[in-house]
């Protein structure tokens, strides 16, 4: 049966849940565990799976183990290679470790107490279960450092947990329990046999002693105040022993006081600790085993084992039997079985072995690229036989040649190496061929295909030369002398003998770059472009996007041939046009202008102008003129006509400042019902009257250490967060909320577990509000009552509209204007994450149209240095202390210093910077450079669209 490898984008809230199911393996995925260390999984995914889009880095997969249970991983890296994406993911019980245990001290407990006194000093609240079995109880100290670290890492330098209490740390998904032992003792008795290539044997026993001097403590009867003598034993001795084979050795222990004690205590360092056993380890190749048959028995033996399980193993050169445990395993999760494991009864002998040897081959892979060494690894799976084979001398006694098959009996055999005096070849379809892939003695090599790291070669000549590109979407060919780009074609075999094998090769035609002939020689050459697929000349970003600067489109035929040019050109000589030319939709011919409308960016009259109606940016130029908008800030300082007693109108201004920094009404609802439980929405609602302690403001900022009063509290986090504005309003007081809570007074809860921006995109009134309650506010005691409050204050506004202010600004670009992206929280069309859209993004249908001053004001920002994110940029002060930002532009017509006019061409809109076509990116803001989304203003409180 094969398991099923099941991806997720988040850990699901029912373990039991499957996922997305993860089928296309290059080669088998790996899980590798080892006691009181790793715990990881490895695969190797097709470049061209199904899923391979979907397998980033951060998410998480869920792999059957060893025991029988599914457990989940998170992947730390994926990493491309020669033939797909390597995956690298640890145990989930790993994430523990992003947690923090500041201190945590336990004088005398058991396992569990200790575990229990680790978890309620985490700094975060994790799923995390934290159990134990160990019943002896010891002293222990965590300090400043992460959970795992603690109980089986370094513990800042001091002894771990696991070596404390001499115990072992298993992980089942969410539940971390330091055990006594993990695994069982069923009485397994293993006998390997000698020369078994499949088992690797380290035995150790320079440190062996079988016979002990002991030495205890004083007597408790004994007169202290004359010198003493411990007790002393000598000797004890394990039966078998003679002066031929004899190891003394003292050991002490101060707490044995008598004889009796001493001899019980030196007898447990025989029974348990097996100090008169040699070190041994077996690392054991399964897959090799399995495919033994005259150790079929022992390889069902070892199958049957799981991590922990003690096994007695006959050491057939010494002649003595040991006590063992799997101590390592690595397992093929889709085929449940093992791949190898490690068999031990020192741990740490092992561990210091591998780490030396990893350590050795880091350094000679140094110079190794990645696609190399899966190439290296996949030949050396097969080379030294890890997939199994049977070797045939032919005749055996004076044979003439080598056989390597995939059965026994040469007749039955379909996949056969053969290697004689005048070659080496490899057939797929039995000993008489075809040998497909070939090299003979006369030095030539024939191959369906080679990989490779580095190919020198003086003359490479061939017929076909393929290149698969990224995602295998389409694949470059040089065939016949032309370079062709073509829809991908897997290929992955090719029967040469077919007179028509390039049909295997090349997929549709898109485009290329061909020679051209005149009938009598080659002549030129030509880029061609095949109807129903673009031709593009491009300009990169520079991060994995472009946009065309010329482009044949999908449209172009043969008959009527078609191209587009995109951004500034320049022409130097004439231009002869045969045909009518059209700009922005105005046909112009001989005799001018034939129907439409004409822009230009300025136009001189010099005479008298007669016209039925003038606009001028939009606006009807009559005997009233004029336009109107505007407003100031986050709020724009009015009130609806339904808002009208004073304490109303404080809790509109939050409302109101919340529904422009991009809150749902929900999430704004909520705010005013805590702000009503704190201080009634007043700002200068003081709990203590001054005195240290106690919560000062809207949403009644405390210091908890009790040093300063709630307003000096307050006004210091205020310094922190840049917010300037007078302490005693709402308006700071709010935009210290915007940065306090994000930065270090919110804390999601497993309650309600959701970040300051998912808080702020809620649309569950009484779990928004019960979150900030959990989240922000933190009280001893839950208040139910605020949920009703806020649902009290979304009834009274949400049907209300937030006034137009009066600053007098217009829209910078002309009608008909579409916003394709509001101010506020979204999924960036860039990076896909979550972020604070600060602007809004409008367009007109002309990707070049003017841009226009929105207000009077002094260019301040002028160019592409501001923040790469804009592109080239364009920053206005105004008279009023805001400022309006202009981003993406193509061209900017204007200067840093200069005086503009509400109105006045600025620049023409563009796509420079990040972005996914022309558009302009608008802001309204109090601060040049916003210290915080608090100081960006939504444009809509100054202008209507």
């Amino acid at each position: 049966m094969i398991r099923k490898i099941y991806l997720y984008d988040k850990m699901p809230e029912k373990l039991e849940e499957n996922g997305t199911p993860i089928i296309d393996w290059k080669d088998l995925p790996e899980i590798t565990r080892s006691l009181n260390n790793s715990f990881s999984f490895y695969g190797n995914y097709l470049l061209n799976g199904n899923n391979v889009k979907k397998i980033k880095k951060e998410k998480y997969l869920k792999a059957y183990t060893e025991n029988g249970t599914y457990q989940y991983f998170r992947i730390k890296s994926v990493k491309k290679n020669l033939s797909g994406i390597s995956i690298t993911a640890l145990h989930i019980g790993y994430e523990a470790n992003r947690n923090f245990i500041p201190e945590a001290n336990v004088a005398n407990g058991n396992g569990k107490q200790i575990m229990n006194a680790l978890k309620s000093n985490l700094v975060l609240d994790q799923p995390f279960l934290y159990e134990s079995d160990v019943a002896s109880y010891h002293q222990f100290t965590a300090k400043q450092v992460n959970p795992i670290d603690a109980i089986i890492g370094s513990n800042n330098g001091n002894q771990n947990l696991a070596s404390v209490c001499d115990a072992e740390l298993d992980m089942d998904n969410y539940t971390l329990t330091l055990k006594e032992r993990i695994g069982e003792d069923n009485g397994f008795r293993i006998d390997f046999g000698k020369n078994l290539a499949s088992i690797e044997e380290t035995v150790d026993d320079s440190a062996v002693v079988n016979r002990l001097f002991l030495v205890g403590g004083v007597p408790d009867d004994t007169d202290y105040n004359v010198e003493q003598t411990p007790v002393t034993f000598g000797y004890l001795s394990v039966s078998g022993i003679t002066e031929e084979n004899v190891q003394i050795a003292k050991r002490e222990n101060s707490e044995c006081k008598t004889v009796d004690e001493l001899k019980k205590w030196g007898q447990t360092l025989f029974d348990n600790d097996r100090i008169h056993e040699p070190k041994v380890t077996h690392e054991v190749d399964m897959v090799v085993l399995e495919n033994t048959l005259e150790y079929q028995n022992t390889y069902q033996k070892i199958a049957s084992l799981r991590l922990g399980d003690t096994a007695y193993i006959s050491l057939k050169n010494l002649d003595i039997q040991v006590q063992e445990r799997m101590i390592e395993y690595t397992w093929y999760p889709t085929l449940s079985k093992y791949k190898s494991i490690v068999l031990g009864n020192d741990l740490e002998m092992y561990t210091s072995s591998i780490e030396t040897q990893v350590n050795s081959v880091k350094k000679k892979l140094e110079t190794r690229s990645d696609e190399l060494i899966n190439a290296v690894n996949n030949a050396t799976q097969w080379i030294t036989g890890n997939k199994g084979g049977y070797v045939l001398l032919d005749p055996k006694d004076a044979p003439r040649r080598i056989l390597i098959m995939d059965k026994p009996n040469a007749a039955d055999a379909k996949k056969v190496w053969q290697w004689n005096v005048d070659g080496l070849g490899y057939s797929s379809t039995g000993i008489d061929g075809r040998y497909g892939l070939a090299m003979t003695r006369d030095g030539a090599i024939v191959a369906d295909r080679i990989t490779t790291g580095i190919l020198s070669s003086i003359l490479f000549q061939g017929n076909v030369i393929k290149s698969i590109g990224d995602g295998s979407y389409y694949q470059s060919v040089m065939s016949n002398g032309k370079f062709m780009i073509e829809q991908y074609k897997k290929t992955t075999s090719v029967d040469y003998s077919n007179q028509n094998w390039e049909k295997d090769i090349h997929g549709a035609e898109i485009g290329g770059f061909v020679g051209t002939y005149n009938g009598s020689k080659a002549n030129g050459s030509a880029i061609l472009n095949f109807p129903g697929y673009i031709f593009s000349i491009n300009q990169s970003n520079n991060s994995g996007g472009s946009v065309p600067v010329f482009q044949v489109p999908e449209d172009s035929t043969f008959d009527k041939p078609k191209f587009k040019l995109f951004g500034d050109g320049t022409l130097q000589g004439d231009i002869n046009i045969k045909g009518s030319l059209t700009i922005n939709g105005v046909k112009i011919d001989k005799n001018g202008l034939s129907g439409g409308a004409l822009e230009v960016d300025s136009l001189k009259v010099n005479g008298r102008t007669d016209t039925k109606e003038l606009y001028v940016n939009g606006v009807k130029i009559d005997k009233n003129g004029g336009s109107s908008g505007g407003g100031d800030n986050g709020w724009n300082g009015q009130y609806p006509p339904e808002v009208i007693s004073d304490r109303d109108k404080r809790y509109w201004q939050i409302w109101a400042m919340a529904i422009g920094a991009g809150f749902s009404k929900q999430a704004a609802a909520a705010l005013l019902g805590n702000a009503q439980g704190e201080s009634d929405a007043n700002p200068t609602a003081d709990e203590g009257g001054g005195r240290p302690g106690f919560g000062y403001g809207v949403w009644q900022w405390t210091d908890s250490s009790g040093a300063s009063s709630g307003r000096v509290y307050m006004i210091n986090l205020m310094t922190r967060a840049g917010v300037t504005d007078n302490p005693d309003t709402i308006t700071a007081q709010f935009k210290l909320l915007m940065w306090h809570a994000p930065n270090g007074q919110w804390f999601a809860t497993s309650a309600y577990p959701y970040s300051w921006s998912q808080f702020m995109a809620l649309t569950d009134i009484n779990t928004a509000t019960q979150a900030f309650v959990a989240n922000f506010e933190r009280p001893l005691n839950g208040h139910p009552e605020r949920s009703t409050w806020a649902q009290e204050w979304y009834n009274k506004f949400v049907n209300l509209g937030i006034p137009s202010g009066g600053g007098g600004y217009i829209a910078p670009i002309s009608s008909p204007i579409t916003v394709t992206s509001e101010m506020g929280w979204r999924t960036s069309p860039i990076t896909g994450a979550q972020e604070f859209h600060n602007a809004m993004d409008l367009v007109n249908g002309n990707p070049t149209t003017l841009i226009l001053a929105s207000g009077d004001g002094q260019v301040v920002q002028a160019g592409s240095n501001y923040y790469d994110w804009y592109g080239n940029y364009t920053v206005i002060k105004h008279a009023d202390g805001l400022y309006t930002g202009y981003a993406h532009q193509s061209r900017i017509d204007v200067s840093v210093g200069q005086n503009v006019k509400k109105g006045q061409q600025i620049g023409l809109m563009g796509a420079t910077g990040p972005v996914t076509g022309p558009h302009l990116h608008f802001q309204f803001m109090d601060q040049y450079w916003p210290s915080s989304s608090a100081h960006f203003k939504n444009p809509r409180d100054y202008i209507k669209f």
